[in-house]
């Protein structure tokens, strides 16, 4: 049971007067000190917002501040998206500490009180998804969930009965879970007056009896019977002194999830209870989002109105100055003004160091020439000069039907035009159209087409509408037009995957990533749509097989397959190359010979590991060790181990220890939640190892049992946790594939950190969130990233040039896409206003005159800036 010090005692411990240190020497630099200690400070009276920049270390500066909790006998909850939590993990194994896997559901929680009774309400550290709170108690099948409220009221007060009628199945760490709430309320002034309010709340329902009804909806959301089922679920856990928030800007809205879990579920400590919010983005696309990120750490509604005004005026005063920085000596004044009252409001609640303090920025800033950024941004611009014949009627055909309209050429039709820089509409039309021309047109494929549709108008603002009958506009002439267009739109293909492998787009975005991979680099690339970024991809390949065939290097592929023609034969007239597959094939089969002799040393060696029973490894490597069946896990293993290795050594020459380390990469990064990390295998038993390796062995056959061409790799909704752990491990070896990787915006822009090989980022298809280019871009900007390196290296050679991380936004010029990039431009200008503090936007810092530049500097001097103060040095 917690018996927390205080937040004096937190700031002591922070402070070094304690033994042994908090946490390794190397773990923080100086400017996460900086923001620890601001931190502590600022918990001494209230929650606060770590804002951060991607890429600077928010993590780590948490953990810091969680151990310091946990020294002073504290427990911390620390809540985050599920595709984060190995990197907490593995960031407090690094601090010096373990945590248990992260807790995901209701259930869960529950499996817990069956296999280690209250063990979750005696940890100082417990790590929450996101949606927890998510309890779902009137779903079919899971009903029992409610019974740990019943049995809470019913074991508080033994006379209440009515609406305390269990379900028919029970779940026994239920019972153990109510039970140990009810003893802990014995020792624990917090838990008892809780439970004491549930009770009471319980017996005022107006619906109670209908709870003895296990057929009836009462635990709907919302209802007050799943906000009091909510906050027992809180009990079960106990109560914490600390709640991290991770990702804190997400889900603002009252009834999201994350919002019940924090508010409802977690149960915060009396008056010394502290929430903290890590978000790079506190605010997106608008100042009102400061009220909502705040109030998340527990700032009150008063307090707030005290701090709006300024807030407010702050916003006023910065989009005028903006807008008459050069001209307005009043906008000049006001500005300066209002952003001394903003900091000054903000100032005890926020700390947020952005990349301009950076170690790395500051080297890259004395090396280059005044007013470069360390990061820029240029198009890949697709003009109508660049397209083909056929793609020019489709562009025609595209505004010919918007103009028609949707009642006459269908909703999707319609709106081609919106969609056909990123290819995914113009395809879904061609495709509805040739699969009606051969009579075999499919629901699922018309119900497709409807949710891209609902998706598009959620993405771009266009207002959704009922099509209306032909009759009631008398369109049948209209209509007629339509159809015309249609033809000539789809005319140029057979299909839509077709037009996508000549997709201007696509083709020049190949173009610019084969300059780059030419010279060594890696590539991230971030897309919305999964078709057009599966082509892409799948041409990425086939381009990288033929010049491998036509250049005699190796390419891990016997042959090619029936299903890769059509895209062969496109990379084939596009780098004009005579294909003939059977010549390839040959080609193929004889460098793949080659190819299996450099990997047979590999095999060789895992071979003559599961031979000697790896008796002095870990649990699981044992395990592996046992198989019964060895020669169908040898080639996968190899295949998945083998980019762990090519930096490291090659052929014969790979050592056993080079060979053991990859392979627990290997089986790390193949873990699924709640199969702990390898960490953990020296907890194992031999029978618990054996069962994880059977689960493991599955997804490593899935992913490595057949060779597979890599240079691009695609990760996208349906991707398996284990590949995208794979994948990322591999992308992040400069000398291993893949080369290019192509991940949607939802899997790709948080929670993985591919920073190690890359500084380039291509966004494919553009988002209207510029928080979410911020993270997406984060990928590759964080500490001890590829350019870095990179930077040192020039400047340690006195190079002149400084490399730099490089943002290449697509836009296809006078289509939609170019409307869709001003909007994005100018939101993505407003939010370096309000987290930066810049008044120019990057195209007005082009031509400034030395004056512009004194004055400029004088203004954004004057800004905003919630950076922590330096420690003293003695």
């Amino acid at each position: 049971m917690s018996q927390f010090a205080g937040w004096e005692a937190v700031c002591a411990c922070i402070g070094g007067s304690q033994e042994p240190e908090l946490f390794p020497q190397d773990y923080l630099d100086e400017g996460q000190i900086d923001g620890l200690n601001a931190l502590a400070a600022s918990m001494k009276k209230h929650g606060a917002v770590l804002a951060d920049e991607v890429g600077m270390g928010k993590t780590r500066i948490a953990v810091a501040l969680a151990l310091a909790v946990k020294r002073s006998g504290g427990r911390v909850a620390i809540v985050v998206p599920p595709v984060v939590a190995p990197q907490w993990r593995d960031e407090i194994i690094k601090a010096g500490e373990s945590s248990k896997d992260m807790l995901r559901s209701f259930d869960g929680l529950m499996r817990d009180y069956e296999t280690d009774g209250a063990a979750r309400m005696d940890d100082a550290l417990v790590i929450l998804s996101h949606r927890f709170g998510d309890v779902r108690a009137q779903t079919s099948g899971k009903r029992w969930r409610a019974d740990l409220l019943k049995l809470l009221v019913w074991n508080a007060n033994r006379r209440i009965r009515k609406g305390c009628t269990l379900a028919e199945r029970q779940m026994p760490g239920v019972k153990l879970a109510a039970g140990e709430i009810i003893r802990r309320a014995e020792h624990c002034h917090l838990t008892k007056s809780a439970v004491e309010k549930i009770v009471e709340q319980f017996q005022n329902l107006d619906s109670r009896a209908e709870l003895d009804d296990l057929n009836s909806n009462c635990f709907k959301n919302q209802s007050p019977e799943l906000k009091l089922l909510e906050r027992t679920l809180g009990l079960a856990l106990g109560p914490f002194d600390l709640i991290i928030i991770d990702e804190a800007h997400k889900s603002r809205g009252e009834y999201k999830k994350l919002s019940v879990l924090i508010d409802r579920v977690i149960l915060s400590s009396d008056k010394t209870g502290r929430r903290l919010g890590l978000t790079a983005t506190p605010v997106e696309l608008d100042v009102w989002q400061w009220k909502s990120t705040l109030m998340r750490v527990c700032m009150s509604e008063p307090v707030w109105m005290s701090i709006e005004p300024a807030v407010l005026e702050y916003r006023e005063a910065a989009e005028a100055a903006r807008r008459r920085w050069r001209t307005d000596e009043t906008a000049q004044s006001r500005y300066m003004t209002a952003a001394a009252k903003f900091h000054a409001s903000l100032a005890p609640w926020v700390v947020r160091r952005d990349k301009r303090r950076d170690v790395t920025t500051i080297l890259f800033n004395e090396h280059s020439p005044s007013g470069m950024s360390y990061r820029r941004q240029h198009p890949i611009e697709v003009q109508a000069g660049d397209l083909s014949p056929g793609w020019l009627r489709i562009v025609f055909a595209a505004e010919a039907l918007s103009v028609i309209g949707q009642a006459a050429a269908d909703t999707t039709a319609a709106r081609a035009r919106l969609t056909i820089s990123n290819g995914h509409g113009v395809a879904g039309i061609i495709d509805k159209l040739a699969s009606r021309r051969a009579g075999n047109s499919r629901h699922e494929d018309d119900e497709a087409d409807r949710q891209q549709s609902a998706e598009d108008r959620a993405e771009d603002g266009v207002k959704a509408s009922a099509e209306l009958s032909f009759e009631e506009y008398g369109v049948r002439k209209r209509k007629q037009r339509a159809d015309w267009w249609k033809k000539a739109l789809s005319a140029p293909f057979d299909n839509g995957t077709e037009s996508l492998l000549n997709h201007p787009v696509l083709s020049k975005v190949i173009v610019e990533i084969e300059n780059y991979t030419r010279t060594g680099e890696k590539v991230l690339v971030f897309g919305r749509f999964t078709r057009p970024m599966r082509v892409l991809t799948d041409l990425l390949n086939a381009r990288a097989l033929l010049r491998a065939v036509r250049d005699g290097t190796p390419w891990p592929q016997e042959k090619t397959s029936d299903d890769d023609q059509g895209v062969l034969l496109a990379a084939a007239k596009q780098l004009e190359f005579d294909y003939d597959r059977k010549h390839v094939d040959d080609i193929l089969t004889d460098a793949y010979r080659a190819f299996e002799t450099h990997r047979q040393a590999l095999r060789n060696h895992i071979s003559s590991l599961i031979e000697s029973g790896a008796t002095d490894q870990t649990a699981l490597l044992q395990a592996i060790a046992r198989d019964t069946d060895p020669s169908t896990i040898v080639t996968p293993l190899a295949r998945a181990a083998e980019p762990f290795l090519r930096e490291d050594t090659s052929g014969s020459k790979i050592s056993r220890k080079a060979v053991i380390g990859a392979l627990i990469n290997v089986t790390d990064a193949l873990r699924e939640r709640g199969e702990g990390s390898a960490q953990d295998d020296d907890k194992l038993d031999d029978l618990s190892a054996n069962a994880l390796w059977a689960r493991l062995r599955e997804g490593l056959i899935e992913e490595y049992g057949a060779p597979r061409a890599s240079f691009a790799r695609m990760l996208y909704g349906q991707t398996l946790p284990s590949t995208r752990r794979l994948v990322q491990l591999a992308f992040n070896r400069s000398e291993s594939e893949p080369h290019v990787l192509i991940a949607q915006s939802m899997v790709g822009r948080e929670g993985l950190n591919l920073h190690e090989s890359c500084r380039i980022v291509i966004l494919l298809h553009l988002e209207w969130n510029p928080g979410v280019v911020e993270q997406q871009i984060g990928r590759v900007d964080r500490k001890n990233s590829h350019w870095s390196r990179l930077l040192r290296e020039a400047v340690d050679a006195g190079s002149r040039e400084m490399p730099q991380i490089e943002i290449r936004p697509v836009i296809f010029r006078g289509t939609y896409d170019e409307h869709h990039w001003s909007v994005l431009s100018r939101r993505w200008d407003e939010l370096r206003s309000q987290l930066h503090g810049f008044i120019a936007s990057g195209s007005d810092r082009e031509s400034l005159t030395e004056g512009d530049r004194r004055l400029l500097q004088s203004l954004e001097e004057g800004s905003p800036d919630f950076s922590p103060e330096p420690s003293s040095k003695t």
